[in-house]
């Protein structure tokens, strides 16, 4: 007997600068409502959090306990019978109440797992231009705070820091989160070392609907450029990406914004055009005519969209080595790595790009297209459902 489908409340809470985390919603709601799944969505912001509106009295409060994101919660819940509350990020507004109310009014609770939030006061595992494990391997949050991890401030930190502890000890992870969804097979590690049994942990990537396919070009038809998408920012690499092609004066378009994008404008040049934030249309457009995508990312990843979307085109992605990125790419088969934050290494891998034939580099490109479907289509993602929703 097929089990019925449960209607899911997807929660999100969205950061300030467009990011992977939403893609990732947009896709999950636009896949299960074509597949008769019942949704319904609700949507937090952060633009409240400035310096001096985190200052007021009330939002230190709503970081550790939000009661209007509970009630708001609560009531959909209630309100439309709602089987299951699937969260992608409840930081900073929604808070984690929004996994009591859920269990309050009855309905089961799953959390996607992006980024290291819970483990890390950036997110990252990332400080001072290199990774960085110790707030979770020795149990306490003292370096994020001392390296003002959280909104490059001593106090945010601090207040993040207890309001992490405070859910840890209350058990909010262990008692109202039903099930996790990690994105690759590190965070699962991590999870099980904060006390969350390994039954309720699913390991599934992120992926990409149909309608986000379908523009695979040989090498032939594309272009002399090479691509990056995403924040621009530290942790991305961004600087060792601008010194590499400067250096080996090859063409590079960058998508994105962030705390980085002065920097990029002030390097553009005839070999470095920035374009800012553009909308999914005009990226796969990128995608299907680059040489190859560059992922210059110095932090562990979790399961990027930029190479999910790439691959989806065919195009060959050039990735800087980390834990996780080993995972995403088979060196030489379906694309490249190097040295992350080294710019003489990433040139080095340029120049063995560069010297390839067509008919190589189509091999590696149906290669990077066929991984896109073993792991990252909406068939595979559909294989995966009743691990997530069926409790």
């Amino acid at each position: 007997m097929v089990p019925l489908k449960p209607s899911v409340l997807f929660v999100h809470n969205k950061y300030l600068h467009k990011g992977g985390e939403d893609s990732v919603v947009h896709n999950e709601m636009e896949v299960l409502t074509r597949n008769a799944y019942t949704i319904h969505y609700l949507e937090f912001q952060n633009q409240q959090l400035s310096k001096a509106g985190f200052g007021a009295f009330s939002m230190p409060l709503k970081l550790f306990y939000n009661l209007n994101a509970f009630l708001k919660v609560y009531r959909l819940v209630k309100k439309h019978r709602i089987q299951v509350v699937h969260v992608h990020n409840f930081f900073y507004t929604a808070s984690p109440s929004v996994f009591w109310a859920a269990k309050a009014a009855g309905a089961s609770t799953v959390m996607t797992l992006h980024n290291y939030r819970l483990f890390c006061l950036n997110g990252v595992f990332f400080l001072n231009g290199k990774t960085c494990f110790d707030c979770h391997t020795k149990k306490s949050f003292n370096k994020g705070i001392a390296g003002k991890c959280f909104k490059s401030s001593g106090m945010f930190s601090a207040a993040l820091a207890l309001s992490t502890r405070f859910h840890r000890l209350l058990g909010t992870w262990v008692k109202k989160v039903d099930r996790f969804i990690a994105v690759n097979p590190f965070m699962p590690h991590l999870l099980e070392e904060i006390g969350v049994p390994a039954g309720r942990i699913v390991v599934r990537p992120n992926f990409l609907p149909m309608a986000g396919n379908g523009n695979y070009q040989h090498y032939d038809q594309r272009d002399d450029y090479y691509l990056y998408a995403g924040r621009l920012s530290e942790e991305k690499g961004i600087q060792h990406l601008v010194a590499a092609f400067t250096k080996a004066k090859k063409k590079l378009v960058i998508f994105g914004e962030g705390e980085l994008s002065d920097f990029v404008q002030q390097h553009t040049s005839e070999y470095i055009r920035y374009e800012g934030a553009q909308p999914p249309e005009v990226l796969f457009k990128y995608y299907a005519q680059c040489r190859a995508l560059v992922f210059p990312s110095l932090w562990i990843e979790g399961m990027p969209m930029t190479l999910i979307e790439a691959r989806s085109t065919g195009a060959i992605p050039i990735v800087a080595t980390t834990i996780n990125s080993r995972g995403f790419v088979n060196n030489e088969t379906d694309g490249f790595l190097y040295e992350a934050g080294n710019p003489d290494d990433l040139i080095r891998v340029i120049n063995l790009f560069e010297g390839l034939s067509r008919e190589t580099l189509d091999k590696i490109s149906a290669d990077s297209y066929n991984r896109f479907q073993q792991h990252y289509s909406e068939m595979r993602y559909l294989q995966t459902l009743e691990q997530v929703y069926h409790f």
